[in-house]
Parts: structure tokens; C-alpha cells; sequence
């Protein structure tokens, strides 16, 4: 998603439970953490709490897979905001560095001795996703071709054979792995 377009959360409802005060013998003010626990919860603090639930839900949704354990610890939707921006934001430097390790990883892209089409795929999948991200333009055939290079030696005739093809720079990815997918053993 772009940022400034789609989705609008507001972080003002951001609902945090508040433990309560017990005052002990000696007048001092005590939080209590499990018996004897009471807290006052009005309709107000309720919405809060489904807001904040459901921006946090939202946020998560939005994050990748291997990402979302990391930012499992935020309890609260205005924390977990925060702690993206940190991560995936970061200034113009952080964003040029991660640009420019993205790209070098693109160009030293190749198929791992025991991965599988389908893994190979997916990895250059991902990878030109992240570029894309960055705002990085990858055309189609330089991704179909990079794909094509990039596999293991047994696949060296079907290689060929897609390489001299007419239509593979028109040709999305999907479609060239839809297409080598029925040769895979």
C-alpha cells in the first residue's frame, strides 16, 4: 500500500489497560497485577479498546509473513505503528543503502544447488516485489531472463529454448513459471 493513499488509522483511540491502585496500610499507592484486580471500564475505553484491536489488525495484515513475530511484542496499534515506520521507513541513507543492497542482490541472482522451481521463484519474486517497493523499475524481460539464467544446469534445454522465444519480453513471470512448471520433474 502507498503511503498517503487507502487506508486512514488514527492512533488517538490507542487503548492501553491501566491497572488499578489499591493504597496499603502505610498510605502508599500500590499497583496491583492479579488478585483482587478491579478496573472501572466504561463504553468509552470498550471502543477504544475494539479501535485499537482493530488497527492492529490492520497493520498486521499488512505486514509479510516473516515479519509478523517480529513485531508480535506491541500491545498497543500507535506502538506497532511506530515500530514500522522505524524498520521499514527510515531516512533517505537507510533507504538508499537498502536500495542499492536490493539491487546487488538481483544482479548475483542464482537458483541455490537443491531449490526447486517453484522456490526459485518465489525467492525472485520476492526480490524484485522489494524493488519494486523502493521504487526500483525491473522491466519484464530482464526479470524473465534473470529467471531463465538463474536456474540449476538440468534445466539447460528448456533454457534455451525460452531464451530465443519472440513473445518473452512480453511475457510476465507468472506466466514463463506457469509454462517451465509442466517440464519440472
Amino acid at each position: 500500500m502507498e503511503r498517503g493513499k487507502g487506508l486512514m488509522l488514527e492512533f488517538g483511540d490507542s487503548y492501553k489497560e491501566k491497572a488499578a491502585k489499591e493504597k496499603s496500610s502505610s498510605g502508599e499507592a500500590s499497583t496491583s497485577k492479579k488478585k483482587g484486580r478491579t478496573l472501572a471500564i466504561t463504553a468509552e475505553d470498550m471502543q477504544k479498546r475494539k479501535n485499537d484491536v482493530k488497527a492492529r489488525t490492520t497493520l498486521f495484515l499488512a505486514l509479510p509473513d516473516e515479519h509478523q513475530l517480529r513485531f508480535s511484542k506491541y500491545e498497543i496499534a500507535k506502538e506497532l505503528w511506530e515500530a514500522i515506520l522505524k524498520i521499514f521507513d527510515g531516512n533517505e541513507a537507510t533507504k538508499k543503502t537498502k536500495k542499492n543492497l536490493l539491487k546487488q542482490q538481483y544482479v548475483n541472482f542464482k537458483a541455490e544447488g537443491s531449490k526447486t522451481l517453484e522456490q526459485t521463484f518465489n525467492r525472485l519474486q520476492a526480490l524484485v516485489s522489494q524493488l519494486e517497493f523502493m521504487d526500483v523499475i525491473v522491466e519484464k524481460d530482464d526479470v524473465n531472463q534473470k529467471f531463465l539464467t538463474s536456474l540449476a544446469p538440468e534445466w539447460v534445454m528448456h533454457i534455451i529454448v525460452w531464451r530465443n522465444k519472440t513473445d518473452l519480453d512480453e511475457m510476465s513471470l507468472d506466466d514463463l513459471y506457469n509454462h517451465l512448471k509442466v517440464y519440472e520433474p
